[in-house]
């Protein structure tokens, strides 16, 4: 897309203008005139807006069926977090101009999104509004080439991702992970931390997703390496989630009862290995005090 974009500019097209024919980028968006129906966006109770669409936001099939909503006692008004006000409308102005789609990402990174927490916000609403592939395609490639930018730590093993990352759906998850490419013992504890805030969701689960991700990366970017490899190293990170399914397991138990953070992985290791494997009675050692016998802390991983 953005070698097309460049092409058109090249040859006289400019990114707006007056001109009966209009501008690359121009757009109806957020024209009264000729729209199919009107958006009511509340930010709870604060800032409500009005936003007039056209049969080109139907490349959103949410935003579609928002359309007729009202037929049915239904109501053509979302409530979005207020953390969205600033980029919900250029989010859903992409869906009108599918071609310039990483002119329009760039964009939108560049003015909403220094930081990571901010770009996790963008993928939520982003997911909320039901963008289409393309626009992840380029959102995550540029997520890739700001890795660094974002987090000089983005290399260290402690690297630890915000928790709006553990909201994300499996698959985007995953695909943010593999846009960050932290180090292999990252990429396991993040994952090992994003099963903890899912109970439902086993390792064999994280494991198929991480594979259909990497399938579907390796079909459409079949030459790039660095994906390809990228993609490796968080395959065996999710594989790595069963290998010891009582830790996962006993750390899920004491993040139910606020113990997370109080006793280190040596120490779940320790009292696993103490207890033969047994999650309660490992939390029981650990919530009690007991802890594992003495010494057994030190060598345990």
């Amino acid at each position: 897309a953005s070698v097309m974009l460049k092409r058109k500019l090249d040859h006289g097209g400019g990114l707006f203008d007056s001109s009966p024919g209009g501008g690359l980028l121009d757009s109806s968006f957020g024209s009264a005139a000729g729209a199919t129906w009107t958006l009511r966006v509340d930010f709870d109770g604060d800032d409500s807006r009005e936003v007039h669409l056209h049969r080109e936001a139907c490349r959103s099939a949410f935003l579609t069926l928002l359309q007729d909503t009202d037929r049915f006692g239904g109501s053509r008004t979302v409530t979005l977090d207020p953390a969205w006000r600033s980029f919900f409308e250029p989010l859903m102005r992409i869906l009108y101009i599918p071609e310039a789609v990483d002119f329009f990402v760039e964009q939108l990174l560049v003015s909403h999104a220094r930081t990571i927490g901010q770009a996790l916000a963008v993928s939520h609403c982003a997911i909320y509004l039901d963008l289409d592939a393309p626009f992840f395609a380029a959102f995550y490639a540029a997520v890739r080439s700001r890795r660094r930018r974002w987090s000089a730590f983005i290399d260290d093993d402690r690297f630890e991702l915000p928790r709006a990352w553990r909201q994300l759906p499996l698959g985007h998850a995953l695909r943010w992970l593999h846009a960050l490419c932290p180090s292999a013992h990252a990429a396991r504890s993040n994952l090992a931390a994003y099963l903890a805030a899912e109970p439902g969701l086993s390792e064999s689960m994280m494991h198929d997703g991480a594979r259909d991700e990497e399938v579907a990366s390796g079909a459409a970017e079949p030459d790039d390496e660095e994906a390809t490899r990228g993609w490796t190293l968080i395959v065996q990170a999710a594989a790595a989630q069963g290998a010891q399914p009582g830790s996962l397991r006993l750390g899920r138990k004491l993040r139910r009862e606020g113990l997370e953070g109080r006793v280190s992985d040596d120490q779940v290791a320790a009292a696993l290995a103490a207890s033969e494997g047994n999650v309660d009675a490992a939390f029981e050692r650990l919530s009690s005090g007991k802890g594992p016998p003495a010494g057994a802390a030190e060598g345990g991983s």
